[in-house]
């Protein structure tokens, strides 16, 4: 099985298609198995998990910057 690890940084939003960072590039990345602090939200981010999809990450950490 691939596993690829990634981090992503950008500013964190709730979107139709759930959580997701939107990256300084405009990339967007959408977060699964994540509750991120409520003073989180439309602030910048960081995210460590593994990409389960083209724009799916498996979120092991996520941590204000």
């Amino acid at each position: 099985m691939n596993t690829t690890r990634m981090r992503i940084s950008g500013r964190l939003e709730h979107l139709p298609r759930g959580l997701a960072i939107v990256t300084e590039a405009g990339n967007l990345w959408v977060l699964e198995d994540v509750e991120p602090a409520n003073d989180h939200f439309g602030r910048d981010v960081t995210a460590e998990g593994v990409v389960v999809g083209l724009d799916r990450l498996r979120v092991d950490w996520l941590g204000a910057i």
